[in-house]
């Protein structure tokens, strides 16, 4: 089964139609980034909403102090890491907090991200694979190549795997019928101008759950 994650939440009423659209995961950036939302603004938003989809936090390179304050604020579910952040870190960051960390590794640089996820293995419940970008970590809409994917999957083991970058809804038909992903992960795909878009929302998520209902409708008949 495919889990639907939209990130880059900064609006009360996206993250209602969101729990109205019983999307899995929503995503609240804390970095610097044109989707950036700060502790006391993500804990009105939340607060919104109750019953919202579980929060996920995005940092980049945070102290131990930022995510003690934001996480005081704003009920996040699960921490994404999506800068240099060592394994070490990640560790402390599970034991403080107790909630779920997400690793973000980027695909296509110098760096081998199927190799990364050696050292951070049985620390991280998830790792989110992102496009390569030197000016920004996440959020550029660009995708990497995903004939890359079974090898990260396979490197992944049992930690869940997460596929970002450029993912919308005319291709994540193409992406969930070639690739068995545990949760695609969307941001700039349903956006219109930098704001997130109600119709592109509902047409992306319309489009995930189409395609999981064929896929079981197959393994039924199989």
């Amino acid at each position: 089964m495919t889990h639907l994650k939209i990130c880059g939440i900064k609006r009360a009423e996206t993250l209602a139609q969101l729990k109205e659209l019983e999307v899995d995961y929503v995503g609240l950036v804390f970095a610097p980034s044109k989707r950036k939302v700060d502790a006391q603004t993500a804990g009105h938003l939340l607060a919104a909403v109750p019953g919202h989809p579980p929060a996920v936090g995005v940092f980049v390179n945070p102290s131990m102090e930022e995510l003690e304050e934001v996480l005081s604020k704003a009920p996040l579910a699960v921490i994404q890491l999506h800068g240099q952040e060592t394994p070490q870190f990640c560790q402390q960051v599970r034991e403080r907090f107790a909630i779920p960390v997400w690793k973000a590794l980027a695909v296509g640089g110098e760096a081998d991200a199927a190799q990364a996820i050696q050292s951070y293995r049985g620390i991280v419940s998830a790792f989110l694979f992102d496009t390569y970008d030197p000016s920004q970590a996440g959020g550029t809409g660009k995708k990497f190549s995903w004939e890359q994917i079974p090898t990260l999957q396979a490197a992944c083991e049992e930690a869940d795997c997460i596929i970002a970058g450029g993912i919308h809804a005319e291709n994540v038909g193409e992406l969930m019928g070639q690739y068995q992903v545990g949760i695609v992960d969307v941001s700039s795909g349903v956006e219109t101008d930098g704001e997130k878009d109600a119709e592109k929302i509902k047409t992306l998520v319309e489009r995930v759950k189409a395609h999981e209902q064929h896929s079981n409708n197959y393994a039924s008949r199989a």
